[in-house]
């Protein structure tokens, strides 16, 4: 399956909601430009990622993208940024795209792929809260 179809299928496991009222990407370090990565190399690329958020100083939460059957889950963050600063993060951080959340609504943007950002629904019907 072509990779933009399966990042359009993707839910999310958080253990906190954000208001709806808020912008905010999603944006991993992980499996860079699409190609799997070793689960030591996606930890690395994780922290790294973490690390530069921390030091622009910039607020972040945990999530995970997955595929909706979870056979495929890939660590991302939810960066309280504007837009463009979070297609910057991308790719700094060499992915092939990131999604938007305005108000509520997702977003696919790509990065590095030549694609059309696309419009995914409300973002609430694609979270999943898992238990703290």
């Amino acid at each position: 399956m072509e990779l933009w179809e399966s990042y359009k299928r993707s839910i999310f496991l958080c253990h906190q909601r954000l208001a709806e009222h808020m912008n905010f990407a999603i944006i991993s370090a992980q499996n860079p430009a699409g190609k799997l990565s070793s689960p030591v190399a996606n930890q690395l690329f994780d922290k790294q990622l973490q690390a530069y958020l921390e030091q622009i100083n910039t607020p972040y939460r945990s999530i995970t993208g997955a595929a909706p059957d979870f056979s495929f889950q890939e660590k991302s963050w939810m960066v309280l940024c504007d837009k463009d600063q979070a297609i910057a993060i991308g790719r700094m951080f060499t992915q092939n795209a990131i999604y938007w959340i305005e108000h509520n609504k997702l977003y696919l943007v790509p990065v590095l792929l030549a694609q059309h950002e696309e419009y995914l629904g409300v973002f609430n019907s694609r979270m999943v809260l898992l238990p703290s």
